[in-house]
């Protein structure tokens, strides 16, 4: 009884240790200006999360376009930082490449390309009873 408190105590401090060396090295690390993230998948369709970061209030331009160069989704938002979720019809979509670029001021656009890949895999397991 005691070793798994002892155990507690030991993973207790090893994280508080590192969330202290994570908020430590925050200031001093610069805060990405775009990421793109995958969340997971709700009713069948995958969502993305993009996060817009700057130093100042400034004009961001975000457009979603397919292969084809085709505008799917634009938007204009002034903020210094902003964060929304994009889920993707693949009903619609199929396998298409999707890009995502977001422009800011005279800056060189940063563009992200979501491809779609649908594989199967078969598992086979043994269980002993």
């Amino acid at each position: 009884m005691k070793t798994k408190n002892y155990v507690t105590i030991a993973l207790f401090m090893a994280f508080s240790f590192i969330a202290t060396a994570v908020s430590a090295n925050d200031g001093a690390k610069d805060t990405p200006g775009t990421e793109l993230k995958y969340l997971g998948i709700i009713n069948d369709q995958p969502i993305f999360q993009l996060n817009l970061n700057s130093d100042k209030e400034e004009y961001f331009v975000i457009s979603v376009k397919d292969q084809f160069g085709e505008t799917l989704y634009s938007e204009k938002v002034k903020t210094k930082t902003f964060t929304r979720n994009f889920r993707l019809d693949t009903d619609n979509l199929e396998d298409a490449i999707i890009r995502v670029e977001v422009r800011s001021g005279n800056k060189k656009p940063e563009v992200f390309t979501i491809n779609r890949n649908t594989r199967f895999y078969e598992e086979t397991s043994i269980n002993k009873l």
